[in-house]
C-alpha cells in the first residue's frame, strides 16, 4: 500500500542486495524542474537539479519530520521541504531555515553519488568512496544521434532477479510475446556463458521466419532470415539485448541490430523499477514508426511480461527461490548463472564489511 505515492516501508530492509554497485534512478530528460521522490533498495531518495542543472541524489526523508522531500520545489538551486521549508543543497546541508531565528539544523542528509550518462542517471547505494564511474556499463548507443530509441520506466510488481531471469531466457517470448517473436527462441541453438563478472545468453536461428511484428518493423514478412538475440547481464540487474536479423548467410555484424536496455533498480522486496529502450538506426524521424515501435513493446514489457512476473512472484508468497526447488529447464543457464554471480557478489560485499 502507498501513502502519497510513497511505497509502504518497515523499519529496516528486509530484502538482501549489492550495494557497492551502479543502479539505475531515471532517465536524465525526466528530472527537470520538479525534484522526484524514489525509493531504491528500500531507501527514500530525493532527486533533483541545482541551480547549474547538475543533478544530485540525497536521502528522500527531511531530517525535521520525516516528510517527503522529494514532493517538494527547488528554490535557489537547493530542495526545499514540503512540510516546513527548510532548504538543502546537493551536498546534503541546511541552507535555509525559513522559521524565526532562521538556525540551521546541524543535521545532514545522506548523499548518494550520482551520475548522468548515456542518457540515464545512475545511483550508487553503497559506500561514496568506492562509487567509480568507469564502472557504468557502456550504453553509448542511447545518446548517440545515429540511433532512435523508444523508451520507458514503469514500477513493477515483482522481485528484480524475476524480471532479469525473464530477459536472459528469450525461449518464453514464443509463449508470452507471439507477435514479436517466432518459434526461434525455442527451437534455435542456445549458449550460456561468464565472463568476468557478467553473464551472457545467446540465442540462434538460422534461415527461418521472423514473427509478423518483426518481420513487419523490418519490411521482411515472409521471407527468410538468419537472426540472434544476445543477452548480456550486467550485476546486479542491467542487461543488454543485441538482436540482429538479415539475409541468411549474412555476417552478424552486417546484419540490421536493435540493440535494448533493461534495466531493474529494486524499489523493495516487491516492486522493481523497470526502465526499458530499444533503438533502431533506419526511419529515422518518422514519427509514425517511432509511434508503433513504442505502442508494440510497451505492449509486450508492460502487458505480457509484467502481469505473469507479477502473479509469479505472488504465488512464491515471500519463498526464497531455491528454497521452492525450481525445475530447471535448458534455457535457464543464463538466468541460473546470473543468480549464483549476484549471490557470490553479495556475499563478498558482506564479508568485506565485516572486515572492515
Amino acid at each position: 500500500m502507498s501513502i502519497a505515492g510513497v511505497p509502504k516501508l518497515g523499519p529496516e530492509p528486509v530484502g538482501t542486495y549489492l550495494r557497492n554497485t551502479w543502479y539505475v534512478a531515471g532517465w536524465a530528460s525526466d528530472l527537470g524542474e520538479a525534484p522526484h521522490q524514489r525509493v531504491f533498495l528500500e531507501e527514500p531518495v530525493a532527486l533533483f537539479r541545482d541551480a547549474d542543472g547538475k543533478a544530485h541524489a540525497v536521502s528522500g526523508r527531511c531530517p525535521h519530520r520525516w516528510a517527503p522531500l522529494g514532493q517538494g520545489t527547488v528554490v535557489e538551486g537547493a530542495l526545499m521541504c514540503p512540510y516546513h521549508g527548510l532548504r538543502f543543497d546537493g551536498t546534503g546541508a541546511c541552507v535555509h531555515n525559513p522559521h524565526p531565528g532562521g538556525q540551521l539544523p546541524e543535521n545532514r542528509l545522506q548523499v548518494y553519488p550520482l551520475v548522468e550518462r548515456h542518457a540515464l542517471l545512475w545511483i550508487w547505494m553503497g559506500e561514496a568512496d568506492k562509487a567509480d564511474p568507469a564502472l557504468i556499463p557502456d550504453f553509448g548507443w542511447l545518446s548517440d544521434p545515429k540511433w532512435e530509441a523508444v523508451r520507458g520506466a514503469t514500477v513493477a510488481e515483482g522481485h528484480y532477479e524475476l524480471y532479469s531471469d525473464n530477459i536472459l531466457d528469450l525461449s518464453h517470448a514464443n509463449f508470452v510475446h507471439p507477435a514479436l517473436v517466432a518459434a526461434a527462441f525455442t527451437e534455435g541453438d542456445r549458449k550460456f556463458w561468464q565472463d568476468g563478472e557478467t553473464v551472457h545468453a545467446e540465442y540462434i536461428r538460422l534461415n527461418d521466419y521472423l514473427s509478423e511484428g518483426i518481420g513487419g518493423m523490418l519490411g521482411r514478412i515472409g521471407v527468410k532470415q538468419d537472426f540472434c538475440g544476445w543477452v548480456v547481464w550486467h550485476a546486479p540487474a542491467v542487461l543488454y539485448f543485441d538482436f540482429r536479423a538479415g539475409p541468411p548467410g549474412t555476417p552478424r555484424e552486417d546484419c540490421t541490430l536493435l540493440p535494448s536496455l533493461h534495466a531493474f533498480t529494486p524499489e523493495t522486496p516487491d516492486t522493481t523499477h523497470y526502465f526499458w529502450a530499444t533503438a533502431r538506426d533506419f526511419a529515422l524521424g518518422d514519427a509514425e514508426f517511432t509511434a508503433g515501435m513504442r505502442a508494440a513493446l510497451e505492449f509486450a514489457f508492460e502487458q505480457e511480461d509484467m502481469p505473469l512476473i507479477r502473479d509469479s512472484h505472488r504465488l512464491m508468497r515471500g519463498a526464497d527461490f531455491w528454497d521452492l526447488r525450481p525445475a530447471i529447464l535448458n534455457g535457464d543457464g543464463g538466468g541460473v548463472r546470473a543468480r549464483r554471480m549476484l549471490q557470490r557478489l553479495i556475499d563478498r560485499e558482506r564479508q568485506q564489511s565485516s572486515t572492515a
